[in-house]
């Protein structure tokens, strides 16, 4: 009776391990497929299409919220400050002139303030140093 016990329990050991066997073999067979299918050359995109793709990232544009077409506003760069007048984008103005929809309300040493009723901009001269520049938005 030992021995039928004995035999039983060595039959059902050596059947364990020969059922292991065959799924860690199953197993590595899954990740030998997997390894080699990364392991072949990717072809992506060509250049050409890649030239194709129109620009993913959002562009930053002044929004007038007022505007029932709401399109994108002008960008004002002041260019120098001479005897009470003052160059913006490439135009002579002087104090009170309308420049768009604003109003050159001061002429600084260094900058400008045009405004309309709904906004407030400062303009900065740009100096040679590029890294001390100030921009001022309000």
């Amino acid at each position: 009776m030992k021995t039928l016990i004995l035999l039983t329990l060595s039959l059902i050991i050596s059947s364990a391990f020969l059922f292991a066997k065959d799924e860690v073999s199953s197993k590595t067979d899954e990740y030998d497929k997997l390894f080699t299918q990364i392991s072949k050359k990717r072809i992506g995109a060509s250049n050409q299409d890649i030239n194709k793709v129109e620009n993913p990232f959002i562009m930053e544009r002044n929004i007038d919220v007022n505007s029932s077409t709401a399109k994108a506003q002008t960008i004002y760069k002041l260019n120098a400050i001479f005897d009470k007048k003052a160059k913006i984008n490439g135009q002579w103005y002087k104090l009170n002139s309308e420049i768009d929809n604003f109003n050159l309300a001061s002429i600084g040493k260094n900058s400008v303030i045009i405004k309309n009723e709904h906004s407030k901009k400062e303009l900065f001269i740009r100096k040679s140093d590029d890294n001390k520049i100030k921009f001022s938005s309000k």
